[in-house]
């Protein structure tokens, strides 16, 4: 988002942190403990633990605003508005309900505190960061949304006119991101209007990301736009090949680890989306690897509650699950799949449960949401007659003639049906991908 690309500043807190009793947290800014004068509780929703970083919103708004005018005397432009969006104690963003009321308080201050068209940079910006926060599905934040997007349009043109502004001010990363924001607003929308304001502005942003010769952003902008447009006509949510995902997220990982540091959030969500797209793409074992490395980086600087954390670990539950198919007389029934739990019978039988519920795509939703076909249930099957699929991690074993691949790892991948072969690609790169049959594999659990 906007906020994310442009406001990842760390701010030194003049404050300095109350010592609070571990039984009864009080506000670090006011010191006391309870409701404020408005009867609102201490909120914390940022990556502070323990009995640090509480505080009410009241007084986070205040401290927001006294250190934003101070910023902005300084001459501190785009440092002005961080403590709206960044907690001070633990440098990491805020969150939910106290992000999204920061952002609120945010617009209402620079409304307040400065006017015209010469503080259209700092207006934009507390615009975007709202509008990224605001939920669709409300119609209060859809009507919201709608205002705050005229707000961003009128004020970009009283910046043109500008010459402070047009020399300085009114980069077009900013309006890049601003449009692109608005073009992911309307997209969440989904209805047809929705679509084709979402395409139009995707449009517009792109046009700025090649004027500027940003080949990541065009990348990105160019994936909404066919998806918008698949959407438009009706033929559901278009996919990019996996080997192009994978490229995609790969360098917005590293653009990300390189600009804001692997700690941060923001890489880990998107290394989060890396590791699914390599998932998508068969490469199971990289990617549970991956998803193991961000989940102990999020736990150690967000904690385990924060939002980052629970993305990744559900990414990493769902890529941990090793799905097959049943044979029966012979015959693979592709209809049905089922997840497998562990072997038993010293290898000669599974556990498995199933059928999993399909997974649907709704294009007006932007979701996939599952459909239940009937209820699961667990039993033994021979395991000859379960059928691994594509991804799934596998070891070699009982191999006569390379026996130096026995106890190798690697992610099954394609099925031959002349030979009745796997192949299988392994993690030790050093190792060409070999044919193995299916008596001379096990799944691998637990990497």
């Amino acid at each position: 988002s906007n906020q994310h690309t442009q406001h990842k500043i760390h701010i030194i807190s003049t404050m300095t942190t109350a010592q609070a009793p571990l039984d009864e947290p009080s506000c670090w800014l006011c010191l006391e403990e309870g409701h404020d004068t408005f009867g609102k509780p201490l909120v914390r929703n940022c990556s502070c633990r323990g009995s640090s970083g509480f505080a009410h919103i009241s007084c986070i708004i205040n401290f927001a605003e006294s250190e934003s005018k101070r910023a902005y005397m300084s001459g501190d432009m785009g440092d002005s508005l961080a403590t709206f969006e960044v907690c001070p104690n633990c440098k990491q963003d805020y969150q939910n309900d106290v992000a999204y009321e920061l952002s609120k308080a945010q617009v209402d201050f620079v409304e307040r505190e400065f006017t015209g068209a010469q503080h259209g940079f700092l207006y934009t910006n507390a615009l975007t960061c709202r509008l990224v926060l605001l939920n669709v599905k409300n119609e209060s934040d859809r009507c919201e949304g709608e205002e705050v997007i005229s707000k961003m349009l009128s004020t970009f043109e009283a910046m043109k006119h500008t010459e402070q502004h047009r020399s300085h001010l009114l980069h077009p990363d900013a309006t890049g991101h601003a449009n692109a924001n608005i073009g992911t607003f309307y997209h969440k929308i989904g209805s047809d209007d929705g679509l084709r304001k979402a395409k139009f502005y995707f449009q517009k942003a792109r046009s700025i990301f090649e004027s500027e010769g940003d080949e990541l952003g065009v990348m990105t902008i160019n994936n909404l736009i066919e998806n918008v447009e698949a959407e438009i006509s009706g033929d559901g949510r278009r996919c990019l090949t996996q080997a192009i995902e994978v490229g995609l997220e790969l360098r917005k990982y590293q653009l990300f680890t390189k600009e804001f540091g692997a700690d941060d959030n923001t890489t880990i969500e998107a290394g989060v989306q890396l590791a699914l797209a390599m998932w998508k793409e068969f490469r199971t074992i990289e990617a549970e690897r991956l998803l193991v490395k961000l989940i102990a980086t999020s736990r150690r600087v967000h904690g385990m509650g924060h939002d980052c954390t629970q993305f990744a670990i559900s990414a990493l539950q769902r890529v941990k699950e090793r799905r097959v198919f049943l044979k029966k007389d012979d015959e693979i029934n592709v209809d049905e799949v089922y997840r497998v739990m562990r072997y038993t019978s010293d290898g000669e039988r599974c556990v498995v449960q199933g059928p999993v519920s399909k997974v649907v795509y709704d294009p007006r939703s932007n979701r996939s949401e599952p459909s239940h076909d009937g209820a699961e249930r667990t039993f033994e099957a021979e395991r000859a007659n379960v059928v691994t699929s594509r991804g799934t991690p596998v070891v070699c074993t009982g191999l006569q003639k390379a026996t130096h691949l026995n106890g190798k790892i690697g992610d099954r991948r394609e099925f031959d049906e002349d030979t009745g072969r796997y192949t299988i690609h392994f993690e030790d790169e050093t190792l060409k991908p070999v044919m193995v049959k299916p008596e001379n594999i096990r799944i691998v659990f637990d990497l």
